[in-house]
């Protein structure tokens, strides 16, 4: 599913805020916060969480328009 050296880099398989999203979808963060995510973009820092770093899995891939 990950080519190269793009992988997870948090916790548990995680994908970490800063890194490029794999996969198009709903993703879901350390606090239970889903959000949707395009491949390709970068992950965000926590949502309403200023400085925070955030920690997602993916909840439920979308396929691309």
């Amino acid at each position: 599913m990950f080519e190269g050296r793009h992988r997870p880099l948090g916790p548990n398989g995680e994908w970490k805020t800063g890194q490029r999203v794999p996969v198009t979808g709903y993703y879901v963060d350390q606090y239970g916060v889903e959000s949707r995510h395009e491949v390709g973009r970068n992950f965000p820092p926590c949502i309403d969480r200023k400085g925070e770093c955030a920690y997602r899995t993916l909840a439920r891939a979308v396929a691309a328009a």
